[in-house]
């Protein structure tokens, strides 16, 4: 029975919406085959265990009572245990990341597993980083030919000392209204729709407040959310059907998580931000051609979920997200039950990813080297 180090939390804002996910995925897994171990990061960057942790309870109480401190080594996991006396936990098989945004999200966790050789069911160091980030999002979609939006970005430096003629910017590259956000926070942490230059000047500065960078985009209008993931299955891509997220307008952490409580997530668990459709012609199919495309080209791995905005019957790459909410089960399984067949094939395409990792050779130069040192 394989071990299966489930990762979640992280030191993010995210946390909490980290702390459903994994739950969630720990409480699917098929238990005739794997062996969940929980490890939770908390917001103080420390890793820690419990067999408690597949009990959402344990984290809306915060009862820390039973968790251990762990770490990896060598494919090993190890524990604190009493006067820090280290205690083996054995090996982990492969590693199921559930962490979204922060380091947990954007490579950490990804460069933690490398490390130690663990196979993982999520993207690597690389690519994780520059999805994390949206203004370098802008850059590869670019370089790929994918439509995005206009945009304008900025850095907290510069708007100190050029922030007017940033303003002036605006005016003339992207007209309002714009869509304000921080570069590097997810669940709409921050965003805010601005009419016109006072408005900017302030969600600007909300957002500097959150995160050293800035993405200021052209609102478009009659905008549609439409949602796109793909996978890898016995080494082919599997890509799903876009679906399209009922209502208009741009959300808000709190509109997305705290007032659509439909499932008692706020739509999280279900995928349903208070219902969803499936799209059909052309557009399906450009969509789910971008979205192969990205995944393809960006060498990518387990499952990936890709954010469009529609407008005036175009389609265009808003965020790529290397750990998508509950894994997004929901974009390729029609009740939540079939989730656990869904991150069995994560873990097993993992595994076998794995199992296939190529050797480091060594160059031997320093047989060969000698230092004259006087």
């Amino acid at each position: 029975m394989r071990k299966v180090a489930v990762v979640f939390g992280g030191k993010s804002c995210e946390n909490e919406i980290s702390v459903l996910t994994g739950v969630f995925v720990m409480n699917l897994l098929d238990r005739t085959k794997y062996t969940a171990v929980p490890v939770y990061i908390d917001t103080d960057g420390g890793a820690y265990t419990s067999p408690k942790m597949t009990d959402l309870n344990v984290f809306r109480k915060r009862d820390t009572t039973s968790f251990e401190r762990v770490f990896f080594d060598g494919g090993q996991m190890y524990a604190f245990g009493k006067r820090n006396k280290i205690k083996r936990l054995g090996e982990i098989d492969v590693a199921l990341n559930c962490c979204h945004g922060g380091l947990g999200e954007g490579g950490g966790v990804s460069a933690i597993m490398e490390w130690n050789a663990i196979p993982f069911a999520s993207p690597d160091l690389t690519s994780s980083g520059i999805f994390m980030d949206k203004c370098m999002t802008k850059t590869v979609m670019r370089a790929l030919n994918i439509p995005t939006v206009d945009y304008i970005r900025a850095n907290e430096r510069d708007y100190s000392k050029r922030g007017a003629f940033l303003l002036k910017n605006i005016e003339t590259r992207l007209k309002y209204p714009v869509v304000i956000k921080p570069a590097h926070l997810g669940s709409s942490i921050g965003i805010a729709v601005a009419h016109d230059e006072t408005e900017a000047k302030t969600a600007i500065e909300n957002a500097f407040a959150l995160d050293d960078r800035v993405l200021i985009e052209k609102f478009l209008k009659d905008k549609k959310d439409v949602n796109c993931a793909a996978y890898t299955l016995r080494g082919e891509i599997c890509v799903s059907e876009p679906e399209q997220a009922f209502g208009e307008g741009v959300y808000s952490f709190e509109e997305k998580y705290v007032k659509r409580k439909n499932d008692g997530a706020g739509g999280l668990l279900n995928g349903k931000g208070g219902g969803r459709y499936a799209l059909n012609g052309e557009l399906r199919d450009k969509i789910r051609a971008y979205t192969k495309t990205v995944y393809k080209r960006m060498n990518l791995k387990g499952v990936v979920r890709m954010d469009f905005l529609v407008s005036e019957g175009k389609a265009y790459l808003c965020e790529v997200n290397t750990v998508p909410g509950s894994l997004a089960y929901y974009l390729f399984c029609e009740r939540i039950s079939d989730a656990r067949a869904f991150f069995s094939d994560l873990i097993e395409e993992a595994f076998l990813n794995g199992a296939a990792e190529k050797k480091i050779p060594q160059t031997g130069i320093l047989k060969t080297v000698r230092w004259n040192t006087k």
